[in-house]
């Protein structure tokens, strides 16, 4: 399949959701997809539990990456974010619900987009070790009123991010989930109507 798929010059979607790929087809695949126009790849549920993949292995159309329902856990945020750090990056749309991100993953995560320009849209949902910690971090890294200077510099390319985990009772910040939410999308929606 490597060689068809190094020399498929019109491949620009691929859906792989359920094969059973894991974390070594993966990566193969990855590699192979390289120099090929691929801009959507669906790998929801395929038992990837790592990424090994280097930044010269990314292909360079992929815009819509799906990673649903995976075992992808912080060493996986780890290398999704060197992605997210290149320069050139093509990325618009990384779906990573479903797999096992804690709050160390979401700060990798928070950390890479600091400077995104490509990344819109960012969903979550799902990763149960995200606590209110993490919830936070995503919010001020689309919209940090501690200070204007820190508005300033928030991410305004990421437009939507999807988070809707039910914060546990007793929480020491005091604020539910619907508000929290609410405070999500409301800065989301800033990011949606800038023009800059």
């Amino acid at each position: 399949m490597v060689p068809f798929l190094q020399n498929a010059a019109n491949f620009t979607s691929m859906d792989l959701m359920y094969n059973n790929l894991l974390s070594e087809g993966f990566n193969e695949l990855f590699r192979a997809l390289r120099n090929n126009p691929i801009e959507i790849l669906n790998c929801d549920y395929c038992g990837i539990c790592s990424i090994q993949i280097d930044i010269a292995s990314f292909p360079r159309n992929l815009t819509y990456l799906m990673l649903n329902g995976n075992n992808i856990g912080t060493d996986g945020c780890r290398v999704l974010a060197k992605l997210l750090q290149e320069e050139d990056s093509t990325l618009a749309h990384l779906q990573l619900r479903g797999n096992k991100i804690d709050d160390e993953g979401v700060g990798i995560l928070v950390d890479a987009l600091q400077n995104n320009k490509s990344l819109g849209t960012l969903d979550l949902r799902g990763n149960d070790g995200i606590s209110k910690q993490g919830q936070i971090s995503l919010l001020k890294l689309v919209n940090d009123i501690s200070c204007i200077k820190a508005t300033l510099q928030s991410n305004h390319t990421l437009r939507y991010l999807n988070d809707k985990r039910i914060i546990p009772d007793g929480d020491p910040f005091n604020v539910d989930e619907e508000e929290f939410q609410k405070q999500i999308n409301f800065a989301t929606k800033i990011n949606r109507n800038h023009d800059g």
